[in-house]
């Protein structure tokens, strides 16, 4: 559920910084499309000079939380020299209202 922040996997919720956060944001509401690396760094860091080595690190969080493990699928592919793309089905909850 993005506006509540909140990553449910297998009804369990799960923890993640704001920054993996973010990026999973970012790479879900585009699945199946690439996302440069550039809008990446653009959208989850706006105005700010950041490496790329740090959505790399981002990216790595979220592969080992969300990949099967093994050779079974994984959710974010790489685009060498170009960016990533989700490609696990997408689920976006509507924030509960009250």
């Amino acid at each position: 559920m993005p506006a509540e922040h909140l990553l449910v996997l297998d009804d369990t919720p799960v923890t993640l910084t704001p920054k993996a956060f973010e990026t999973l944001c970012v790479l879900a509401q585009r699945h199946g499309h690439l996302v440069t690396t550039d809008a990446l760094l653009d959208a989850v860091w706006p105005g700010t000079f950041v490496e790329p080595n740090n959505l790399a690190q981002q990216i790595s969080v979220l592969r080992r939380l969300l990949d099967s493990g093994g050779d079974g699928p994984r959710c974010i592919e790489t685009v060498p020299r170009r960016g990533y793309r989700f490609v696990a089905p997408v689920t976006i909850e509507p924030a509960p209202t009250a």
